[in-house]
């Protein structure tokens, strides 16, 4: 999917610098040194009752030098405290100053105010406990339908904007008017309720691996598959839909056996095939490999298999296929919203508010969670690599750099640099 924003900026076509991971730990104030470009820099006193900088202004941007316009290395929610170090003078910030949050980190002191309490952040998304998505999503049923400021305005068709069908919005809040139900946007618009389809995202979850566990794991993606009593024998049992089984052998092309004894027909299964560890990674670094053919996502550490499960790629189409190489993550966001208003090429636009835990590894092609289907194992998207939404905040956790809590995107460093990322296809 094309990714349109995020919190508080937008999201840049490719990858134009690098971002760190942000420590939360108090660190001492008021260190003179050299500054992340490598010229000196006054150090000047913040407040001494200072322990953080509490961010005021929603999305407020994080810099790895002291000036407007220096590489980024994250936004951040309002309400998040960040570690002082020390306050420095900079160009582009209207009180002259910057505060340095963490070592090559700073924020314009205008988007702060100091604080006495300690660092501390919401991780974002933020979740409920017992929910599997950040907020109420829903789609909507008929193109054309009416957004308004206030639901009086319904009877005289004041309508602010109208929304294609299909397009998903997040859904704050509910309210009756005049007998008419109303589901109220995150951006404060009302909609009838009626013309809205409310979705829960899938329940699916892929296996994560024990110490010494091998991958011989497979999901039953045929629905109606039989374990067999031979190779091309007899069924002998039904087998449940994207049901876990254990491959022992594979005694014909078509054809493999269980760890049970019986026999299942490839084509009826998505297999978790190993992957050699790409040149240049670590025996110990966490990477991931995305196998299209059989559309199934392997997490590894070195050689050692620690996550497995199903995904949805791209369709096999020119302008829908995912990106076949190596890749590195080059930002993580929270949730980001996502359309492709601007084609004129397509029969159908769609646009998503606030789809979570996304990962862009080449261009505008990642991972993210989809919560508007549940064919995990097949090809489905326009590119991107869809995960159920469990599985997606599991990856999200996952790989490097960690999103500090409180912080909406972070990108990362050739110093702590994005997890690498394999996607293979025998066909490509």
């Amino acid at each position: 999917m094309v990714p349109l924003s995020y919190t508080g900026a937008m999201v840049p076509r490719a990858p134009t610098s690098r971002w760190v991971l942000c420590a939360a730990a108090m660190l001492p104030c008021l260190v003179a040194g050299p500054s992340a470009g490598g010229a000196q820099v006054g150090a000047v006193p913040a407040p001494a009752w200072a322990r953080s900088a509490e961010i005021v202004d929603d999305g407020a941007v994080v810099y790895r030098e002291p000036r407007a316009g220096a590489p980024r290395r994250g936004t951040v929610a309002s309400g998040t405290r960040l570690a002082v170090r020390r306050r420095v003078a900079g160009d582009g910030c209207s009180t002259g100053f910057w505060v340095e949050i963490d070592d090559g980190a700073f924020v314009c002191e205008q988007r702060v105010r100091y604080a006495s309490l300690p660092p501390a952040g919401v991780a974002q998304p933020p979740m409920r406990s017992g929910r599997i998505l950040p907020y109420a999503y829903a789609f909507v049923g008929t193109d054309g339908t009416r957004a308004y400021a206030h639901p009086s305005d319904y009877d005289a068709d004041q309508y602010v904007e109208a929304f294609g069908e299909g397009f998903g919005l997040i859904v704050a809040g509910h309210q009756t008017y005049a007998g008419i139900p109303f589901a109220r946007t995150r951006r404060g618009l009302w909609v009838e309720r009626e013309s809205l389809r409310f979705v829960g995202g899938s329940g699916f979850q892929g296996v994560v691996l024990a110490e010494g566990e091998g991958l011989d794991l497979a999901w039953v993606t045929a629905r109606g598959a039989s374990a067999l009593n031979q190779v091309n024998g007899r069924a002998v049992r039904r087998v449940g839909h994207r049901e876990v089984v254990h491959v022992a052998e594979e005694p014909t092309r078509s054809t493999v056996r269980l760890t049970d004894g019986t026999f299942m027909r490839a084509r009826d299964l998505a297999r978790a095939r190993p992957a050699p560890r790409p040149e240049g990674v670590g025996p110990t670094e966490r990477w991931i490999d995305v196998d299209v053919d059989q559309q199934v996502l392997v997490a590894y550490e070195g050689d050692r298999p620690v996550f497995a499960t199903l995904v949805s790629s791209g369709r096999a189409l020119r302008t829908h296929e995912t990106p076949v190489g190596e890749f590195r993550i080059w930002i993580k966001l929270a949730t980001s919203n996502m359309d492709d208003l601007e084609r004129q090429d397509v029969s159908s636009n769609y646009s998503i508010e606030g789809v979570p835990w996304v990962q862009y590894f080449e261009g505008s092609n990642g991972f993210h969670a989809a919560f508007w289907h549940d064919d995990f194992g097949r090809r489905r998207s326009h590119g991107c690599v869809n995960l159920s939404p469990q599985d997606a905040r599991w990856l999200f956790d996952f790989t490097l750099p960690v999103l500090p809590a409180g912080w909406y995107a972070i990108l990362p460093t050739d110093q702590d640099p994005g997890t690498l990322v394999r996607v293979r296809s025998d066909g490509r």
